[in-house]
């Protein structure tokens, strides 16, 4: 009895997670502008969506953005976790809680202050106060990903390395980067996600004039929705799941390698 309420729990929980996210996977297909029932099948949103120019460019923005993001957190959370492995546990420990402090902070908070910071300063909403406040709210989530990683590592590979005359930068190109690519390739995807799919800091710190999806997606909700945002939706999702399939079929082989 305990395990048919547990499996019928988990089941309800899932249904309520995804099923709104189903629907509206299912809403991009249907014909109806006003979503209504019966369903039926046709793709006039996908094609109404490539013609929307102003909602393809906000989505171009918003990958922009995330990517380098994601390259600038991938590569901070490398460097900071290597240096953390030399440095006292003291040191570690002030470190870790810095960087993961952003995540306590809500990011309407953040916002606020950073655009309080540009006013202070006296400069108009730049992409570069954009770009770093994206890096702070989502570098954390690499550096757990990395840190990770790196406390299952076992430091006598690197050291057997040291000892057959290997420097430093060949250790890390050798025996390092191939242990942690994984964890830095799942490290900047997450980053990735966090950045493209912000709204409240690009509504902040956003350029005049430019925009990213999650704000054009909530402007087009204010004055009317349109199932293109169903579609742009859709494939966002499938990409996502995708890419979040590639990444755990590398992280898969390469633990496997690593038992081997």
């Amino acid at each position: 009895m305990k395990k048919i309420f547990s499996w019928f729990y988990t089941a309800v929980m899932f249904i309520f997670l995804y099923a709104p996210i189903a629907v509206l996977m299912a809403m991009a297909f249907n014909e109806s502008q006003y979503n209504a029932l019966p369903f039926k099948f046709s793709m006039r949103w996908f094609e109404a969506l490539s013609k929307n120019t102003k909602l393809l460019d906000a989505t171009m923005n918003s990958i922009y953005l995330a990517a380098i993001t994601g390259v600038i957190c991938v590569v901070l959370a490398t460097a900071l976790m290597l240096g953390n492995r030399e440095t006292s546990s003291k040191i570690k420990a002030l470190v870790n809680s810095t960087v993961v402090l952003p995540l306590t902070i809500p990011w309407i908070i953040m916002g606020l202050s950073l655009l309080l910071l540009l006013r202070a300063l006296g400069l108009d909403r730049n992409f570069v106060m954009l770009l770093i406040g994206h890096v702070v709210i989502s570098l954390p989530y690499a550096v757990l990903i990395i840190s990770a990683r790196m406390q299952d590592m076992d430091k006598s590979i690197e050291e057997a390395s040291y000892s057959l005359g290997a420097n430093e930068w060949t250790t890390f190109y050798r025996i390092i980067f191939p242990m942690i690519s994984p964890a830095m390739l799942a490290g900047g995807f997450m980053a990735f996600m966090v950045s493209f799919d912000n709204f409240v800091l690009s509504y902040f710190l956003i350029p005049t004039g430019t925009t990213t999806l999650p704000i054009e997606i909530y402007s087009s909700i204010k004055f009317g929705f349109t199932p293109e945002i169903n579609a742009i939706s859709t494939i966002i999702l499938v990409l996502s799941l995708t890419i979040i399939s590639i990444i755990a079929a590398i992280m898969g082989s390469s633990l496997k390698n690593l038992i081997r």
